[in-house]
Parts: structure tokens; C-alpha cells; sequence
């Protein structure tokens, strides 16, 4: 039986929310975590018509690029689009989980993808954003109730190192305490010095799991208040997070030709170039979605194009002036690869639940 939760989990094990930029909103939009999943739809984004086409292929749970919901709401009324679509998705008991700029990302997110799209080979990061922080937690447990917190983090996500989970260290030592006249001790009595033999439990845990560990930690602990502490790990978790890609093409090309293999690559794109055109073109930093404020990192790299969407007036004259080719293949030109991408990735995780692609959208700016 898969849920939302599960799917959820699968999804932020690709993209962790951890990853996503401060400003954004990633994440469950609407929906109840324990539905049980009978179909999952992804797109690009959510639409009256994603919406439709759900509930005709009975999906109840939409994944999405793009976040239905990306700044605070103050009202949900059916005057507005947005209102008219949550009421739809609550009326079909249709959840959304959005995965954005965490996606965008992520090794295997929507970047490499796009990567793989256009055929580049010795593929790195482009724009570095930050790296995996790593905590130790550390309880204290009674003996007896040791083994029930340890499955309880490590089910949560505590103790995951490289291709190990569960990992943890525990020392055996004697806890002492007394409790006022308003505690309810589970050991011992109010106002009574107590002797506890107690277990240190200590495992590290991500940024992405951190709050999930804790509240499993302090549901599964006996006592009525619970002793622990938080370490943040002088050692990242060693993975350097970047958005955007550089790599190269098998082939250095001439422009004419970089120019079809960039249409025959992104079809749904509707591609413009400005800047200035190199002798030959191998080299190349991409980019998806609006990603006109890297130009000048994409110049600094000494790469031979720089394939983003969303490229203004300006950005085209700072590509002149940078002397370096800029692809505008557009904000959806770029990012509609991501419905196909993720229903490979979801149908490739075993849920045992059908995956369709939204594969109807449009642009919304056409010729």
C-alpha cells in the first residue's frame, strides 16, 4: 500500500527539501500525508487542465515542478484561479507535493536532466549553492526502552552513512533525577532523588531528516520530559550542492548546427540567441528555467554557450558585452522535460502504483 508519505519519502530522497533556496515553498500543498495513493500525475505545473486530466486518469496525487502555492495565502475563495483550482483538487481528494528549486538542484534533478537532454558528456556543477550540514543527536534512555528509540530515529532517517543505516553508538551510564511536586515520573517518585541505569544513544542525522528524527526520538522516549542534545558536525556530509550544469558535447559544432541540435533536443522550446557566436561550440553551461543572472559566471568559466530561458532585454546586451552565446530556449522550454523525468524516476522506485506524465501543457507564450 503506497501513500502520499511514501511518496513524499521517494521524492526527497531524490530532491531533499534541505536543498531548496530560502525563498521558496517546496514540499506538501494540499492533501493528507496517510491517503493512500491510486495514481500519481507529474507536470510541470499545476493547471486547471493537469487537474482535469487527473481526475480522468484517476490520479490523487499530483507531483509537481513549479509549487501551486508559492506565497502566503491570506483567503482560498473561488473568485480567484487559485481558489477555483484547491477547491477542485479538494473536491477529488487530490493531493500536490511540490519539488522546486530543491529539484533543480538535486544530482538526478531537473539541471541533469536537462543535461542529459542536450547530450553533454563530463557533466559538473555550475553555480555552487551550499553543502549537506550533518547533526549528532545524542538521548538518554533506560535501558529497556533503548532498542524501541533506536528504530524509532532510524526509521525517521537517523544513522543513514553511505550505504548503511540504522548506525549508531550507545554507552551505558546511570542517569539521576528528582522530580517537583507537578511531575509524573515513569520511573521513581516526585520528589525522590532516582538512579536510572541509562543508555547514551548518539547517531547523526541531515538537514532534511533533523526535524522527522526528533519527534520520532521524543514519541518513542519513555520519560515525561526528554534529555538530548544537538551537535552540528564540523564535516559537511561532503556533497557540495550546485544549480545549473557545465559540461560538454561529444562534438564541437558549428553554429548552424548547434542550433538544430539544441531544437532536436528541447522540441517544446521556442529558442532565441543572443551574445556573441563563437568559431565552434563544445563547451556548454546550462541552466533551467530563469537563469539570465548567471551569464557572467557562465563567462567567467570560458564556456562556448549558455543554454537558460527567461533572458531580458539587457541580459541579451551583458552576453554582447561578456562575449559569450546565450541560448534562450525559455523558462518552459527548459523545465517541461521535468513531467517525463519524474514519472522515469517515480516508475523506477518501485511504488506499485501507475505514473502518467502531463505531457498536454502548453507554453504560455506562443508565435
Amino acid at each position: 500500500m503506497t501513500t502520499v508519505q511514501h511518496v513524499i519519502d521517494v521524492m526527497e530522497r531524490l530532491a531533499p527539501r534541505s536543498y531548496a533556496e530560502s525563498w521558496d515553498n517546496v514540499g506538501l500543498m494540499v492533501g493528507n500525508r496517510k491517503t493512500v495513493v491510486k495514481g500519481i500525475l507529474t507536470t510541470l505545473d499545476v493547471t486547471t487542465e493537469a487537474i482535469e486530466y487527473a481526475v480522468e486518469h484517476n490520479c490523487n496525487l499530483i507531483v509537481s515542478h513549479h509549487p501551486l502555492i508559492f506565497k502566503g495565502l491570506k483567503q482560498v475563495s473561488s473568485d480567484t484561479a487559485l481558489g477555483r483550482m484547491i477547491e477542485m483538487l479538494i473536491t477529488n481528494q487530490i493531493a500536490v507535493y511540490s519539488a522546486h528549486t530543491n529539484l533543480d538542484i538535486a544530482p538526478g534533478g531537473l539541471n541533469d536532466m536537462l543535461a542529459e537532454r542536450l547530450g553533454l558528456i563530463d557533466i559538473q556543477g555550475f553555480i555552487k549553492t551550499g553543502e549537506d550540514v550533518l547533526y549528532k543527536i545524542s538521548t538518554f534512555v533506560p535501558e529497556d526502552a533503548a532498542d524501541a528509540v533506536r528504530i524509532a530515529m532510524g526509521e525517521a532517517g537517523a544513522g543513514r552513512i553511505g550505504n548503511y543505516d540504522y548506525c549508531s553508538f550507545s554507552v551505558n551510564g546511570e542517569g539521576r533525577f528528582r522530580g517537583n511536586d507537578q511531575s509524573h515520573p515513569v520511573i521513581g517518585e516526585a520528589g525522590t532523588m532516582t538512579i536510572v541505569p541509562e543508555v547514551q544513544i548518539n547517531a547523526i542525522v541531515d538537514a532534511t531528516n533533523f526535524n522527522a528524527v526528533l519527534m520520532a526520538m521524543k514519541e518513542a522516549h519513555p520519560y515525561e520530559e526528554v534529555a538530548y542534545e544537538v551537535v552540528s558536525l564540523a564535516e559537511p556530509n561532503g556533497a557540495i550542492q550546485y544549480l545549473g550544469r557545465i559540461g560538454r558535447l561529444p562534438n564541437a559544432l558549428k553554429m548552424d548546427t548547434f542550433r538544430e541540435w539544441v531544437q532536436e533536443a528541447l522540441p517544446d522550446a521556442n529558442i532565441r540567441f543572443c551574445g556573441v557566436v563563437p568559431e565552434k561550440i563544445q563547451t556548454v553551461a546550462l541552466c533551467s528555467g530563469a537563469g539570465a543572472e548567471f551569464i557572467k559566471d557562465a563567462a567567467r568559466h570560458k564556456v562556448d554557450a549558455y543554454v537558460t530561458g527567461d533572458v531580458k532585454y539587457h541580459d541579451a546586451q551583458l552576453a554582447k558585452e561578456s562575449g559569450i552565446l546565450v541560448v534562450d530556449a525559455g523558462h518552459f522550454g527548459t523545465e517541461s522535460i521535468v513531467a517525463y523525468g519524474l514519472r522515469e524516476y517515480l516508475e523506477a522506485s518501485s511504488l506499485e502504483v501507475p505514473v502518467h506524465a502531463y505531457g498536454e501543457q502548453q507554453d504560455f507564450f506562443f508565435l
